[in-house]
């Protein structure tokens, strides 16, 4: 509505503009041509003016739809010449004017060009020719002009107020669409999205995406939250309660049998490490990988590497051999980079009690990081499921191993290896050993072998 009554307003001015111009140009040349007509008629009456009479030498000049007289300085008048179609003039006061006048006046609704010049009789005294000349054909057209520009103003606006209505609807939709959409959301708590028209590519359809994108990143937060909450009552109830129980019993009993003193102690130690590392994966899993701030820079991954293996040796005592000569230059982050390398090397001294061995290599498409064990190893069968949370190998098969981990190592390194650009692949013989491997691609970023 709004855009229609702004048209049709611009519209009328136009057309209003238009008229005024076209009236006013054209007025002012029927004035100027009865100006022109009049000084040739004051010629022609002081040519004649001594051997005529007046009133036949104005009927000679008198013109064809108007009037002409002549205005004595004492205020009388000579007998108007007058058409019979303009008998009306006759009655119209008149005036002597020392100077001369070119006016526009209207009679009894038609308008007519009036000029008076003054002119030296010859006799001497000054008397005044006054002309009019109708402008009944200068104002038919004018009228035919405002008739044209009403009708072609009415047809303009019946288009103007369907598309206006058009585009109104079309601008209002996904709007509507979108209210409707938030409301059902409120309504039902479950998230919904926008249909969207797979042609249009204009800025409706941007905001259809932009709000598709804005839920679907709610839903992901969402989910997370809730994956959070959940995991976290679930997976730490069992760590408290240990903790509660040794506790307990250091209550009753730790004071008179030091035996179980030391066992309290070192089992609530245990599960308090345990609790704080699950809590810092849940926190870690809870954000969204594109909030994880990631600072690349040039890293020597092979140099990266060995630097992790000693600190782990340090750690746990464990014996681990490190292969990889050359230095490796890719951009990345390094101290994400580590995180991910800390976990498959935990992961490799949770199921195996033999040599660890971590290898650094690469090619022309392709570079890698290989950490492999000689522990129990992974069914075929199983091998995608590890990187879901909480999923471990069926205890029976790892009853030996008592330290397992939570289930949460590989679902935050899928993570990591998501924010960093690399992929993580496993290949393991179930008994026998398993090999995880951190690849990066040789066309990511800056890369080469120095």
């Amino acid at each position: 509505m709004y855009s229609s009554v702004l048209f049709a307003v611009l519209l009328f001015i136009v057309n209003i503009a238009v008229y005024v111009l076209f009236d006013r140009m054209s007025v002012s040349d029927e004035l100027k041509r009865a100006e022109a007509e009049a000084e040739s008629i004051v010629k022609g009456i002081q040519q004649s003016a001594s051997t005529i009479p007046p009133d036949d030498l104005l009927r000679a000049y008198a013109p064809l739809d108007g009037m002409l007289r002549i205005v004595r300085s004492d205020g009388t008048s000579t007998s108007p010449v007058i058409t019979s179609k303009e008998q009306e003039l006759s009655e119209l006061k008149y005036t002597y004017e020392e100077h001369r006048r070119v006016a526009r006046i209207r009679v009894e609704g038609t308008g007519y060009a009036w000029v008076s010049v003054p002119v030296i009789w010859p006799d001497g005294n000054v008397v005044n020719v006054q002309v009019m000349e109708s402008m009944n054909e200068t104002e038919n057209r004018l009228r035919v002009l405002r008739t044209v520009l009403i009708i072609v103003t009415c047809i303009a606006l019946i288009p103007a107020i369907v598309s206006s209505r058009i585009l109104g609807n079309r601008m209002m939709n996904p709007i509507t669409s979108m209210i409707r959409t938030m409301r059902e959301i409120l309504g039902s708590g479950h998230f919904k999205r926008l249909k969207l028209g797979t042609d249009s590519k204009d800025e409706l359809a941007e905001m259809g995406e932009t709000f598709n994108q804005m839920i679907d990143m709610l839903e992901s937060s969402f989910e997370r939250q809730e994956r959070f909450v959940s995991d976290a009552s679930h997976e730490l109830k069992t760590p408290l309660t240990i903790i509660e129980s040794y506790a307990s019993l250091l209550k009753r009993r730790g004071k008179d049998r030091p035996e179980v003193f030391d066992e309290a102690v070192e089992a609530i130690l245990s599960e308090s490490i345990r609790m704080r590392e699950m809590t810092e994966q849940l926190l870690m899993l809870a954000r969204k990988p594109e909030q994880w701030s990631v600072h690349a820079q040039q890293v020597n991954i092979t140099q990266t590497a060995l630097e992790s293996v000693r600190s782990f040796q340090n750690a746990y005592h464990r014996d681990i051999s490190f292969t990889g000569d050359l230095p490796i230059w890719l951009e990345t982050d390094e101290s994400k980079l580590k995180q991910l390398l800390f976990i498959l090397l935990d992961n490799a001294r949770k199921y195996s009690e033999g040599q660890i061995s971590v290898q650094v290599g690469g090619n022309q498409t392709e570079h890698w990081i290989r950490v492999t064990d000689t522990g129990i190893g992974i069914p075929k069968e199983e091998l995608e499921k590890v990187f879901d949370r909480f999923y471990r190998i069926d205890p029976s098969r790892t009853r030996k191993f008592t330290a397992g981990g939570s289930g949460l190592g590989l679902s935050l390194a899928k993570d990591i290896a998501q924010v960093l650009g690399v992929r993580i692949e496993l290949d393991s013989n179930f008994g026998e050993g398993t090999t995880a491997s951190i690849v990066f691609s040789a066309f990511s970023g800056d890369s080469n072998l120095r």
